[in-house]
């Protein structure tokens, strides 16, 4: 068994809960995150444990957020600090019910806890979204604005990669364009993703793992992998 910790100093208080969907396909790739990023107040610790190891891939690929940033300004110092200025515009469509063939199939249903429009707008205001209805009983979700990076207390004034600009960018079903509605090139996005991948380091899973991971500093994923894969998670403030 490997106990890794990354900024430990939560309470005892534990709440079970997932950023992206419970049924995501084991042959997709969860992209890198901070985890619930899109809402007002993200988790600061995110706590694995593996009680099912795959046999093949799976891997938990970790990112130093701030190396992101800094390999970024080096490369694309005006642009940086012109979408920081201007802020960011995200956009998540989905329907109303579950997709569970999808990696991003959660239905607003699902995700707000309940089938009442108003009751869902109510819910999405609370987290710092707004929601356009869409013919069908599919919804848009918006969340403006939103910052590209960000510093927090206690992380030796580093600069983190806080947005999810590659992972929402030119999807189907999302997008990512400045809080003003202009595009972000794709130069601009495909060169992130490359300094991701290249960051990266590859968490390999063994039962009985144990990974505590500081959300505000860095950025995880998970491979694709064959079945069984079972690594549980909880996150907490």
């Amino acid at each position: 068994m490997k106990l890794v910790t990354s900024g430990l100093g939560c309470g005892h208080t534990f709440t079970n809960a997932y950023g992206l969907p419970m049924r995501d396909p084991l042959s997709e790739f969860i992209y890198f995150h901070h985890e619930m990023i899109l809402i007002r107040e993200s988790p600061e610790k995110v706590m694995f444990f593996c009680e099912i190891p795959p046999p093949e891939g799976g891997q938990t690929p970790l990112v130093p957020s701030f190396r992101v940033t800094e390999r970024m300004l080096e490369e694309f110092p005006e642009a940086v600090e012109e979408f920081e200025a201007k802020g960011l515009k995200y956009t998540f469509t989905t329907l109303s019910k579950n997709d569970t063939s999808s990696i991003r199939g959660k239905g607003w249903e699902d995700i707000f806890g309940t089938p009442d429009k108003a009751e869902a707008e109510r819910r999405a205001k609370a987290l710092g979204m707004d929601m356009e209805w869409l013919p069908g009983g599919a919804v848009k979700t918006i969340f403006v604005p939103r910052s590209l990076t960000q510093v927090f207390d206690g992380r030796k004034g580093r600069r983190m990669w806080f947005n999810t600009v590659v992972g929402m960018h030119g999807k189907e079903t999302s997008s990512a364009m400045l809080a003003d509605g202009t595009e972000i090139p794709e130069t601009f996005v495909k060169r992130c993703e490359q300094i991701i991948e290249e960051e990266s380091i590859q968490f390999k899973w063994e039962k009985g793992d144990v990974l505590f991971l500081d959300n505000m500093a860095l950025l995880h994923g998970r491979r694709q992998s064959l079945p069984p894969r079972k690594v549980l998670v909880a996150i907490c403030k």
